[in-house]
């Protein structure tokens, strides 16, 4: 005799669905956006492989900045790499790495007080940009958590660092400015140059704490 509203031993589960599960079955793939340090603003596509593994592709920039621990020079850095994670328990927490390349552009304006030379016909005081760029191999090791719901809204959060690998030498691109001669190039561009390779230099051989907290969506 069955007793009435029960349900059948049969389908005790049949409520039940498996959340890690999209359009595609255990494959799922999305974008991802977020924010954080070093990367002010980030955008990428990831996929899911099974419920233990996911990769990805990152774009990350900063806009233009000054952080006086790496000199007196202006930033601005771009960065773009692909990663791997690995979900170990088969849930949010995981691990991962990513290899790629960090850009990073470093600029600074100098004015200059030419008055003791004003009898030579120079202008007052000459304003010098000295510009230079940077390239550099970086791998970021990670662990993090990244929650998928049902629905595929995904939100996640992740620390980590970015380990600089053989930074290209520091390219320059200053142009001399109109109305100073060539014998004072050197004496006031030289020094300008030097600023921003140092700045260049320390930030293109200094391992960054990262974190990053993103949301996004997978079919």
């Amino acid at each position: 005799m069955t007793t009435s509203g029960s349900a059948p031993v049969g389908d005790a589960n049949a409520g039940d669905e498996n959340d890690t599960d999209g359009l595609f079955g255990p494959f799922r793939i999305g974008v991802l956006v977020g924010t954080g340090v070093p990367d002010v603003l980030s955008l990428g596509g990831a996929i899911k492989l099974t419920r233990f593994f996911g990769a990805g592709i990152n774009v990350g920039v900063i806009p233009t900045i000054r952080l006086s621990f790496y000199g007196e020079a202006k930033l601005a850095y771009q960065e773009y790499d692909a990663y791997g994670r690995i979900y170990p328990f088969g849930g949010s927490f995981f691990l991962g790495a990513g290899v790629g390349y960090a850009s990073i552009r470093g600029m600074i304006t100098q004015t200059y007080d030419l008055s003791a030379y004003s009898a030579l016909g120079l202008p007052k005081s000459v304003s010098i940009e000295s510009q230079g760029s940077v390239r550099t191999l970086v791998l970021t090791p990670q662990l993090g958590f990244q929650h998928m719901f049902g629905s595929g809204f995904t939100i996640g959060i992740d620390v980590g660092a970015q380990v600089p690998i053989a930074p290209s030498d520091a390219k320059f691109t200053t142009a001399p400015p109109k109305g100073l001669p060539a014998q004072y190039v050197q004496q006031y561009i030289t020094p300008n140059d030097e600023k921003v390779r140092s700045t260049l230099d320390k930030i293109g051989h200094t391992v960054i704490p990262t974190i990053n907290v993103k949301i996004g969506w997978f079919l």
